[in-house]
C-alpha cells in the first residue's frame, strides 16, 4: 500500500510539471502576439505565434506583434509603443532587448520598436527597409503578408550582423541608457582625477609650509617701504550682452517612460 501511494504521488506530481510546462510555453508564446484589433484568422493566430517563438529563440531579443484600435496619432505613437514595451514587462537580457511591431487600425498607423542591443543591428538603411516592406502589405491589406515581412526582416538583419559603418540618426541614448561598463568606466575616470587633485592639494600644501617658524620668516620691515602719493578713482562701467542660442534636430529616436531610449520608426498605411 506504502509503494502504491509512493507511485501514485509521483505520477500526479510528473503530471503537474507537464501542465505546468504547457501552461508556460503557452503564456510566453501569447504574451509575444497581441492580435486586439483582430485582424488575422485563427491559423494565422497559430503560425504567427509560433513564428515569432522561434524568432525570439534564433535572435536571443523578444520578437513581438501588437495590433489594436486605440487611434494613437503616427506623430505620438513611437512614445506610446515604448511606454506599453516597458509596462508589459517585454524584452530579454540586461538590456531588455526586442523588436516589437505595432499596429493601429484606428489611426492607420504602424511602429517598428527597437530596444536594447538590437537597435545596434538596424541602422538608418535597415530601418527604412523594413518599414517600407511592412508598410506595403498593410496598404494593401496583407496583413498576414505584414507580420511575414516584420519577422523574414528582423532574422535576416540578424544574421547580416551589426552594419559597418551605418549611421543611426533614428537611436538616441541617455545618460540613464548607458550600459553598465560605461557608468564603471566614467566612475574610474572621475575616481582618478579627484585622487589626482587631492594628491597635487596635499604636496602644494606640504611646500608651502615647509619653512616654518623663524628660519623662514619674511623681514616684512627691513624688506617694505611705504610710500604715500597722490591716487584718483576712476570708474568704469561694464556692458555685457549674453546672447543665448538655441537648437533643435530631429531624430526618430526618443526616451520615454522608465528612462529607457529607443530607436526605430512609424508610417502611415
Amino acid at each position: 500500500m506504502i509503494r502504491f501511494s509512493k507511485r501514485f504521488s509521483a505520477l500526479i506530481c510528473a503530471a503537474l510539471l507537464v501542465l505546468c510546462t504547457s501552461v508556460s510555453v503557452f503564456a510566453e508564446t501569447t504574451y509575444k502576439y497581441r492580435d486586439d484589433a483582430d485582424i488575422f484568422t485563427d491559423d494565422e493566430d497559430s503560425l504567427i505565434a509560433s513564428q515569432l517563438e522561434s524568432a525570439t529563440d534564433y535572435t536571443g531579443w523578444d520578437i513581438i506583434i501588437y495590433t489594436n484600435t486605440n487611434d494613437v496619432s503616427e506623430s505620438s505613437i513611437d512614445d506610446y509603443c515604448n511606454d506599453f514595451y516597458i509596462q508589459e514587462g517585454f524584452g530579454i537580457g540586461v538590456e531588455d532587448s526586442g523588436v516589437m511591431l505595432t499596429v493601429d487600425m484606428s489611426s492607420r498607423a504602424m511602429n517598428i520598436l527597437k530596444k536594447g542591443d538590437a537597435q545596434e543591428y538596424f541602422d538608418d538603411e535597415r530601418t527604412d527597409l523594413i518599414l517600407d516592406d511592412v508598410t506595403f502589405y498593410l496598404s494593401a491589406g496583407d496583413y498576414y503578408g505584414a507580420s511575414q515581412a516584420f519577422i523574414d526582416g528582423t532574422r535576416t538583419y540578424y544574421d547580416e550582423g551589426i552594419p559597418v559603418g551605418g549611421t543611426y540618426t533614428n537611436i538616441e541614448y541617455d545618460d540613464a541608457d548607458l550600459p553598465f561598463v560605461y557608468i564603471l568606466g566614467y566612475f574610474a575616470i572621475a575616481l582618478i582625477i579627484a585622487s589626482g587633485v587631492a594628491v597635487l592639494s596635499v604636496v602644494f600644501v606640504k611646500l608651502k609650509y615647509k619653512n616654518h617658524g623663524r628660519q623662514g620668516t619674511y623681514d616684512l620691515k627691513g624688506n617694505s617701504a611705504t610710500k604715500l602719493t597722490d591716487s584718483q578713482d576712476v570708474f568704469l562701467t561694464k556692458s555685457v550682452t549674453v546672447t543665448t542660442v538655441s537648437s533643435s534636430s530631429g531624430s526618430s529616436g526618443h526616451s520615454s517612460g522608465g528612462h529607457s531610449s529607443h530607436g526605430g520608426g512609424s508610417r502611415s498605411f
